[in-house]
């Protein structure tokens, strides 16, 4: 602990910044790597000038540069080894854990996209041929953790991409250029909001309006709301978005939807680039929100428009919250999507960096559901915390709460939320439930499946119809979960049984999901509160 305390009490605030040489210098000639390069070291200039931040940037796979921070920040430490051979997602992680135990950092970046620094890629935990079929879930989360378990996370980190397969490097130097030149404001100057849902999504979508809070009123629904119009056109200048509509693989656009299965066009990258203004904030519910792809690449929808998420970024917005592939959505509450996206403005709002906010996000999701309302999550809560990325730098705050405080102080401050998020990481993954395949009588399904539809109303029940959603065909999960309801002893973990049932349909060129989820006790009973059908964006 004596380095860590070194290394604090001479730099302040570290942010450390990773990145792989070999891949850079592969995607970009060597004229686009020196701009890099400049907007890199006046990206550090700027922390180190202006908000009392060192940022450590490093390639791990550059031995004479990982020498270097050695030498320069624990050289009474043990060396971090630089990655050796094939570099990937895990070896990346290695050499994050090995540093930042050493430097002890306040926010972690990783430098490019996926074909810079690599995501890890995952076992979908809520998997169904049926239903939700994304097999593998490309994440970032695994590099938030300092714990084997991904789903917990505890560092405050982002990722600054480019785009994949595409070797203009403006994709960096613009952000660069947001990152290091960003002030923050006061909260007014997000007083004005564009908040658009679908149709499908419109209670949930008016929750989260009332939780970050801002008005209901400004809530666009679509349909009847498309991007042409000029009230919801004109509201793309304001400075905080939250979108809540659906998505597609390598699309830029995002859609509206009414229950004849029509999809509307809400918005499009081209219709967003004139008009966003630099600073602004953005959270999404989108399916592939967050994707990152060429506008050259040959399978996109709109060749030659931008994704939606480079086109934030390169505009001058601080950070965009997304998913990497399908979310899910509880239609009558903040769940799910809803939830992280909520969370994320709400705490921007009030005064946390980008990266806190979004770390803030997923605990507070954690919290709710394992200590508030005394369950564990369920495979769709696990994939929505999976699936769920910030890109952007993440020591960038916003807005500016009371005075200014001072760096050493401001400094002290994030040491101490660093090591309780820790803290409060590690009791929350040690209440996580355990899951283990499950094998019901038909009979004993179909009985579930009858009391779980007494609990929706007639239009959800026609909708399940539609899709096609047997009673039999199944998928069933025993679940020990080491919390009970309050007063009751613990012995024992509590054990229940989650049944899914699930369906898909391709609707005007959208895949749709639906997923009936109910809870009940070993005999076969419904849990309270424990019934409720998911919808993918």
């Amino acid at each position: 602990m004596q380095t860590k305390r070194l290394v604090r009490r001479k730099r302040g605030t570290v942010k450390l910044s990773v990145t792989v040489k070999r891949h850079l210098e592969r995607k970009y000639k060597p004229d686009a790597l020196k701009q890099i390069d400049a907007a890199i070291q006046a990206w550090i200039n700027a922390d180190a000038k202006k908000r009392g931040i060192c940022t450590v940037h490093v390639a791990v796979d550059d031995s004479a540069a990982m020498l270097q921070v050695w030498r320069d920040y624990f050289p009474e430490a043990p060396r971090v080894r630089p990655v050796l051979g094939r570099v990937t997602a895990r070896k990346i992680k290695r050499v994050i854990d090995d540093l930042w135990e050493q430097l002890a950092p306040d926010y972690l970046v990783l430098f490019g996209g996926t074909d810079i620094v690599p995501m890890f890629v995952v076992d979908n935990p809520n998997y169904s041929a049926k239903g939700d079929d994304d097999k593998k879930v490309s994440t970032d989360s695994p590099y938030a953790s300092s714990f084997p378990s991904y789903l917990v996370p505890d560092r405050v980190m982002g990722r600054i991409p480019d785009v994949v397969s595409d070797r203009d490097p403006a994709w960096l130097v613009d952000y660069l250029a947001t990152a290091t030149s960003w002030k923050s404001k006061r909260a007014s100057f997000y007083r004005d909001t564009y908040a658009i849902c679908c149709d499908q999504w419109r209670y949930p979508g008016k929750k989260c309006m009332q939780y970050i809070p801002k008005p209901v009123s400004e809530l666009f629904i679509s349909p009847p709301t498309r991007d042409i119009l000029t009230s919801a056109r004109n509201r793309l200048s304001a400075r905080l978005h939250m979108i809540q509509c659906h998505g597609s693989p390598k699309d830029t656009s995002f859609y509206g939807k009414k229950d004849s299965g029509r999809f509307f066009q809400a918005i499009t990258s081209a219709t967003l680039r004139p008009r966003l203004k630099p600073a602004t904030v953005v959270a999404t519910g989108c399916c592939y929100g967050a994707q990152v792809f060429s506008p050259k690449d040959p399978h996109a929808k709109k060749r030659g428009q931008w994704p939606m998420a480079s086109t934030y970024l390169r505009k001058g917005a601080f950070g965009f919250v997304g998913s990497t592939m399908i979310t899910l959505h509880d239609p009558f509450n903040m769940l799910l999507a809803d939830s992280i996206v909520a969370e994320y403005l709400h705490s921007v709002l009030s005064g946390a960096s980008i990266g806190r906010a979004f770390l803030d996000a997923k605990q507070i999701y954690l919290r709710r559901l394992i200590f508030q309302q005394h369950y564990g999550l369920d495979a769709g809560d696990e994939k929505t915390l999976i699936e769920y990325v910030l890109l952007g730098d993440p020591s960038i705050h916003p807005i500016i709460i009371g005075q200014r405080r001072a760096i050493a102080l401001a400094a002290e401050d994030r040491e101490l939320r660093r090591v309780v998020r820790k803290l409060e990481a590690l009791q929350i993954r040690q209440l996580l439930p355990k899951r283990a395949r499950a094998t019901p009588s038909r009979a004993m399904a179909k009985k579930v499946f009858t009391s779980a539809q007494l609990a929706l109303n007639k239009h959800v029940i026609k909708e399940l119809k539609e899709f096609r959603i047997k009673p039999t065909a199944v998928r069933v999960q025993k679940v020990d979960t080491p919390l009970h309801a309050e007063g009751e002893a613990r012995k024992a973990p509590r054990q229940s049984l989650e049944y899914h049932w699930s369906g898909r349909q391709v609707r005007g060129g959208q895949k749709q999901i639906r997923v009936l989820k109910a809870e009940t006790d070993l005999d076969g009973n419904l849990l309270p509160q424990r019934t409720t059908v998911i919808y993918s964006s």
